[in-house]
């Protein structure tokens, strides 16, 4: 094994400039595979953890009739138009809670589109009224940037910094909501700010959307006291969701109750819309900076090959076995791997610590959707640094197993007719 492990270094050193082009490949490619995969997970986080803290949830029930009137299917921007409504909401948040311990907290949710004015401004803006109560417990990102949180009873309303710039609007200003109720008559309720809202990381989200007490828009609505959509938080954040929104599905069939639940996944909209996209993008250019690098490891050891025609068939006169020319060169391929799976490590891990602080800006708006603001900022992981090293070292190792097995099978007598 000694002497196997000798010749393979052997060679490689034997051709300096040729192993270090073939490693520095292997380092530029596996440093940028662990820095894409960095930058994926940290653009999941920025956009994917404050939605689900700031509107998404992680379970939301909707009436089994929800979607009867919107083609049968329920979707992010349906609630908004939505006039079958969960009566009872509390009731029923209580008895889902009791059904699913995994679950921490509930809040009811009803969503209108509305035209807010501030005297002569006015604005059409998406009303997304909830339980002040059930606030801090379920949608635990909603920050301020002035001003407080409302409390129930005084139709308080939050809005983002473009409503209340496009308003004219302070806190403390009186607005009047100006909406269609559930059987289209028009319908108006006075409003007063209470503070600037904003959820870290969805700065780029905020659109026309302003948080406010439910009991408001359930007035402007005229519904009574009926919810579009409960909202779930559940307890263990890392903990899969399919299998809660499956059990609390259950419990509803059990019990007769005419529900539906979704995982958050189901109705992430555009959040889950643009994480798609980002995933299938960042495996495509992981599969493509893989075949570079097997090409590149391919090619050395094919060259490798047919520049020792003669030192094969030598070994092979002499009686070395074809497992042992084969594990030369398989050996090679694990030594160049290991030594670019290294520095690719190294180096990635750079690159991420250096743009966890510096940032990676966004150079266009669409860039600013994805990153959730104008900077992203990767963390680093140490799965991140060792999974993808550790796959590129086996990628070397296909690589290069057709050249040599070929060099295995080299017969000696016509190995050695080569000068």
């Amino acid at each position: 094994m000694r002497l196997l492990l000798t010749l393979a270094l052997r060679n490689l050193f034997r051709h300096k400039r040729r192993t270090a082009l073939t490693a520095s490949a292997l380092v530029l490619g596996i440093a940028l595979m662990v820095l894409g995969r960095a930058w994926t997970a940290a653009m999941e986080t920025a956009v994917v953890e404050p939605a689900r803290s700031g509107t998404l949830g992680h379970v939301e029930v909707f009436a089994k009739d929800a979607a009867a009137d919107e083609g049968g299917s329920v979707s992010f921007i349906m609630p908004q138009n939505n006039y079958r409504l969960i009566p009872d909401p509390p009731a029923l948040i209580e008895r889902v809670l009791r059904a699913e311990p995994r679950l921490a907290a509930g809040l009811a949710r009803l969503m209108v589109g509305a035209l807010l004015s501030n005297g002569d401004a006015s604005m059409e803006v998406v009303l997304i009224g909830i339980d002040p109560k059930a606030r801090a417990a379920v949608y635990p990102a909603v920050e301020l940037r002035a001003g407080r949180h409302f409390v129930a009873g005084e139709k308080g309303i939050l809005l983002n910094r473009g409503v209340a710039k496009r308003l004219g609007a302070t806190v403390g200003s009186t607005l009047v909501a100006l909406g269609n109720t559930a059987d289209g008559r028009l319908a108006a309720v006075k409003l007063t700010v209470t503070g600037l809202w904003v959820v870290k990381g969805l700065e780029a989200y905020e659109w026309g959307a302003c948080y406010t007490d439910i009991a408001a828009v359930q007035e402007l609505m005229d519904v009574g006291d009926g919810a579009g959509v409960l909202v779930f938080r559940q307890r263990d954040l890392e903990a899969p969701v399919a299998p809660i929104a499956a059990s609390v599905n259950a419990a509803f069939a059990r019990d007769g109750v005419p529900a539906v639940a979704y995982t958050w996944e189901e109705m992430g909209g555009p959040f889950i819309g643009g994480m798609l996209v980002t995933r299938f993008i960042a495996r495509i250019m992981d599969f493509v900076m893989a075949i570079i690098v097997a090409a590149g490891v391919m090619n050395t050891a094919l060259m490798s090959v047919f520049e020792r025609t003669r030192e094969v068939g030598t070994l092979r006169a002499v009686g070395a076995r074809r497992s042992r020319i084969l594990a030369i060169f398989l050996l090679e391929a694990v030594f160049l791997g290991v030594a670019g799976a290294a520095g690719g490590a190294l180096a990635g891990a750079g690159l991420i610590l250096f743009f966890g602080r510096a940032g990676i800006p966004a150079f266009s708006e669409a860039q600013r959707y994805s990153y959730g603001g104008d900077y992203l900022y990767p963390t680093l992981h140490w799965g991140d640094v060792t999974v993808v090293p550790a796959m590129m070292v086996v990628i070397c190792l296909l690589a290069a197993f057709g050249p040599a097995l070929m060099a295995a099978r080299m017969r000696p007598a016509e190995s050695l007719r080569y000068v």
